[in-house]
């Protein structure tokens, strides 16, 4: 019971910050498009590639795309860790770490995904037929 209620509250946590963060980048209007698309896709690239290479890949592409490095920072401050140190302590944890900060990081993915949902809709573009 201790564990569920534990998570229950990471949970809220998750969800209280995540929707602060989406609604900055709602506000600020830059790569909006191409932050929503790449958020939409992250849990899925957690679960098939792992956490590792799913944040590895962030890091990798940051270096010419902001919205990359807007999601490291992101899921970063979610799991209350420091965006740059983030990649190396997954990759010096041991399993049952690795696999704590998977779900975390699920997650927080998992949050930013629903409130980019609900606060950032398809540009206008994109909603061709949809009426």
């Amino acid at each position: 019971q201790k564990g569920n209620n534990m998570q229950h509250i990471r949970s809220q946590k998750y969800a209280q910050r995540a929707y602060g963060l989406i609604q900055k980048v709602k506000d600020d209007n830059k790569q909006v498009k191409e932050y929503r698309t790449l958020v939409l896709n992250f849990p899925t690239m957690i679960l098939q590639s792992g956490l590792a290479q799913a944040i590895g890949f962030l890091q990798a592409k940051g270096k010419g795309k902001e919205e990359h490095l807007l999601l490291l920072a992101h899921i970063a401050e979610l799991l209350g860790e420091n965006k740059d140190s983030l990649h190396k302590k997954i990759l010096e944890a041991d399993l049952s770490h690795y696999q704590l900060l998977s779900r975390q990081a699920l997650e927080a993915a998992s949050s930013l995904k629903r409130y980019t949902q609900a606060l950032l809709p398809k540009p206008k573009d994109e909603q061709r037929g949809q009426s």
